[in-house]
């Protein structure tokens, strides 16, 4: 006991009553590297995070009723959504025909025929606009003009994609080159009907499919279909839950109703976008190890230094009858102290000043807005891999040094 309070003695006095700037550069060092440990992987973390929240509020809910492999269309689509609003846990269920359409802009302007002029085909969904706005975020991102109604029969929303302009990533060739709200288009559908539209509206989700859409009223696919009983049919049924807590207990639940369809989690639609997503967990991951191991170097540079300096100090205290032990163990508190120190700094600098600016400016990139995603996960392991390269960095100098004789640690030959 008495030796531990020696060590902790010399550890205080090395800490605080030595080089003051010494102290400051090293703590500074510490809290720099712990930030940069929770920083990187929490912005990965973050463009993760958003890909699947734009998967989930902009194509598919969290769950997804569709036909049977063998069908194309669910059958009493009204009953089934009236069915799916009553289970505990949902907040949102919407019917979705899907169809597709040569899209055309200014085809008057044609040359002739042959010419594809401002065209292309992309997918059109009819919907229930009252309930397609407690399913996804389409309503809210619209960048000009408005959303549909009910009751609208020949208006049209397109996404950026198809429309084209400014805000556009997509090359001109690839969309309408421009459409505004109020333009006219006209739609080819596969079954021959030909309609033509105003533009009512125009959305950017920031979801590269949903912004490659087309939205009409449910009602009016329906009637381009040509059959009454396309009024009860739908392509799919999309359900969004209260927590994704819940989404498994409910899926459960929907398929006990007994519906001829196939109930499914949107992550089995995730396909390529699942992919990108779990790549970039995988890259956090690398990221973190490589960071881990610059911290540690780092962390051995600036101790062992320290150290160094100190070499005559640690010859003097062996020569007066401190014990090997005792001033291994007081380097070894020193660096632990910085470890910590630096573990704390460095988590109130990240917690409050860096994820804090980004929940008030998260990153506007073209999948979304990004802010950062902190996993227990990521802490725990840079707490650990701090005080593991603290340890190895304040052990390794003193020991070498502790080994040497007295007379060669004081005067260093």
């Amino acid at each position: 006991m008495g030796n531990l309070k020696l060590a902790m003695f010399l550890a205080y006095k090395s800490i605080f009553k030595g080089n003051r700037w010494a102290l400051v550069l090293i703590v500074t060092v510490m809290s720099l590297s712990f930030a940069n440990l929770l920083l990187t992987p929490s912005i990965l973390l973050g463009v993760t995070e958003t890909i699947n929240r734009q998967q989930v509020e902009t194509l598919y809910g969290d769950i997804v009723v569709a036909p049977r492999s063998d069908d194309y269309y669910l059958s009493r689509a009204g009953s089934i959504t009236e069915t799916v609003k009553q289970i505990p846990g949902v907040t949102g269920v919407a019917a979705h025909l899907d169809y597709s359409a040569l899209v055309e802009y200014a085809w008057l302007d044609k040359v002739s025929p042959s010419d594809k002029g401002r065209s292309g085909s992309w997918s059109v969904v009819g919907i229930d606009p009252a309930d397609e706005a407690n399913v996804t975020t389409i309503h809210n991102h619209m960048i000009q003009g408005s959303y549909l109604d009910a009751s609208d029969r020949n208006a049209i929303i397109l996404g950026v994609e198809v429309a084209g302009g400014e805000q556009s990533e997509s090359a001109p060739f690839q969309t309408l080159q421009g459409v505004q709200v109020g333009d006219a288009v006209r739609l080819t559908y596969p079954n021959g009907v030909q309609r033509e539209y105003l533009v009512k509206g125009i959305f950017r989700a920031q979801e590269s499919r949903a912004d490659r859409t087309a939205f009409v009223t449910r009602a009016e696919l329906a009637s381009v279909l040509g059959r009454t009983v396309y009024g009860d049919r739908a392509s799919e049924i999309l359900v969004t839950v209260d927590s994704p807590d819940n989404r498994a207990g409910v899926l459960d639940h929907i398929s006990a109703l007994g519906i001829d369809g196939e109930v499914r989690s949107w992550l089995e639609y995730a396909g390529s976008m699942g992919g990108v997503a779990a790549s970039f967990g995988a890259i956090a991951s690398l990221i973190s190890g490589i960071g881990l191991v610059v911290a540690g170097i780092v962390m051995f540079i600036v101790i062992y230094i320290n150290v160094i300096h100190s070499r005559r100090h640690i010859g003097i205290l062996r020569a007066i009858g401190i014990k090997r032990d005792v001033i291994i163990g007081s380097y070894l508190a020193q660096a632990l102290f910085y470890a910590a120190a630096g573990i704390v700094l460095g988590g109130l600098a990240f917690g409050l000043g860096i994820q804090g600016y980004f929940d008030q400016h998260p990153l506007d990139l073209s999948i979304g807005q990004v802010s950062l995603a902190l996993e227990a996960g990521t802490v725990q392991n840079a707490v650990l891999g701090l005080i593991g390269a603290a340890v190895f960095a304040g052990l390794i100098p003193v020991l070498t040094i502790t080994r040497q004789g007295i007379i060669q640690a004081i005067w260093g030959n």
